[in-house]
């Protein structure tokens, strides 16, 4: 469906109406004018004829005085219809026949009305030569037709006239119209266009800059309320962003103390054995005391692993965008993996576009997320298995990396966990590394799509925008 301007259907109705009434006015002021005209030129010729009555100019030699005096024409007809005098210079050939001119006069239309005279004039247009007439009857003795031509050119050349007149006026209003109507629609469409710009910029997230409409009217008081909304937006934004940071910390803060709690528990246990005097713990060799300082270094390395997932998933993201390909970047990565993946015999099977759209992508921070999904593929996958690599393009014009393994899936239960912090499925690992993809994936405008099945494998798929 077509979708048309506020200003459009503001001035278009407008514009059509007016054309329209402009159109017929001109056209019933016109025909007013003509019947006005003729009924003017009806009475005037009908004082003609009574002065010719009067002065009984009926006689062949008094035509041609007539014809000068009131630039008429003056026809006789005898009772069988036969050209007895006239004052027409020349007749075309099927004129000049009786029968065919007393057709074109009309005489045996008009003959009753001459017979049985109501008082009225009898009056017809005809066309002689090429030339409109209008013809006045009158009957003489012997049942002869007296015929007073007067030219119709007068009364067309002035229709013609008016007709320029009222088309020309009518096209200069409707353009005036047009241009009043526009300035109107612009007036009131304009307050329209600044509020809908300030809308489609708040939906985008900005908050900052207000609407800045400043007229007195209804669209004023939307504008002011509009600001009002969007003041109080930003407010609720901002409660609502530091409650989500709050929640998070304390998640966050739950989620650490509950992953180096068994770290610390251990420590504390190894710590406390090792402060017993030798005398009074007999069972405790010189390995012993070795091998709890040991676990005591390694718990500490679990600890400082946590600490650093935990950092690198706070800090914010800086990317150093740089267009290029995607190809050599995935191979970089595969290639440093492929002797671990050879150890864990784990085949690779490579899918990737030999010609892929430069995309703008920071390559160390997308290196770091496409290991980790490595890395989570070959853990899936103890006992070896297939891992396939592809690169695709959707009609949503992103690039996608799609890395499937054959491992032991995830339960359905835990997808949508997946990407929250410290949360893991795994026996070993901080619970951070999928969310840190997320986080990576997200600053570059992108997305992670996971899908798996239990028992058969997993596919994530990594989006870039291109």
């Amino acid at each position: 469906m077509r979708r048309y301007s506020i200003q459009t259907k503001i001035v278009l109705p407008f514009l059509l109406l007016f054309a329209v009434v402009a159109v017929v006015l001109s056209l019933v002021s016109i025909e007013i004018f003509a019947w006005k005209y003729s009924e003017q030129f009806i009475r005037e010729t009908e004082g003609w004829l009574d002065t010719v009555i009067e002065t009984g100019y009926f006689n062949e030699e008094d035509y041609e005085k007539l014809k000068r005096a009131y630039s008429v024409e003056i026809m006789i007809f005898g009772s069988d219809y036969t050209l007895n005098a006239s004052t027409l210079d020349a007749l075309s050939n099927v004129e000049s026949d009786w029968t065919h001119l007393a057709d074109k006069m009309r005489l045996r239309e008009v003959k009753p009305y001459l017979e049985k005279p109501d008082g009225t004039s009898i009056t017809r247009d005809v066309t002689i030569n090429g030339k409109p007439y209008k013809v006045f009857y009158m009957p003489l003795e012997l049942g002869r037709f007296f015929c007073f031509l007067r030219p119709l050119d007068a009364i067309a050349e002035a229709k013609r006239t008016l007709t320029w007149y009222m088309l020309s006026i009518s096209v200069l209003v409707t353009g005036l119209v047009a241009l009043i109507s526009h300035l109107i629609g612009r007036n009131l469409t304009n307050p329209i266009k600044v509020l809908v710009d300030s809308t489609a910029r708040v939906a985008t997230g900005n908050l900052d800059e207000p609407c800045k409409i400043k007229t007195n009217d209804e669209i004023g008081d939307l504008a002011a309320a509009f600001n009002q909304m969007t003041e109080d937006l930003k407010q609720s934004r901002d409660k609502l962003i530091q409650a989500e940071r709050l929640a998070t910390a304390g998640k966050m803060s739950a989620s650490f103390a509950h992953e180096i709690r068994n770290p610390l528990s251990s420590m504390r246990m190894l710590a406390q054995m090792l402060m017993q005097k030798p005398e009074m713990s007999p069972e405790i060799s010189a390995e012993k005391h070795q091998q709890s300082l040991r676990y005591i270094l390694e718990e500490i390395e679990r600890i400082d692993v946590i600490v650093k997932g935990l950092m690198d998933f706070a800090r914010p993201t800086a990317l150093n965008l740089v267009k290029q390909p995607i190809a050599p970047t995935l191979q970089t990565v595969l290639a440093l993996m492929e002797a671990n993946l050879s150890h864990h015999q784990i085949d690779l099977v490579l899918d990737v576009l030999p010609e892929t759209p430069e995309i703008e992508f920071d390559s160390d921070k997308l290196k770091q997320a496409f290991m980790n999904v490595v890395l989570n593929a070959m853990e899936a996958m103890p006992q070896g298995g297939v891992l396939k690599v592809s690169t695709i393009i959707d009609e949503n014009k992103s690039v996608g990396i799609k890395v499937a393994d054959t491992g032991i899936g995830i339960r359905k239960e835990d997808l949508v966990h997946l990407f929250e912090p410290f949360f893991t499925g795994k026996t070993r690992g901080t619970g951070l590394g999928l969310a840190n993809v997320k986080r990576i994936l997200e600053g570059h405008g992108g997305r992670v799509d996971i899908e798996s099945v239990l028992g058969e494998g997993t596919e994530v798929s990594l989006w870039l925008p291109l």
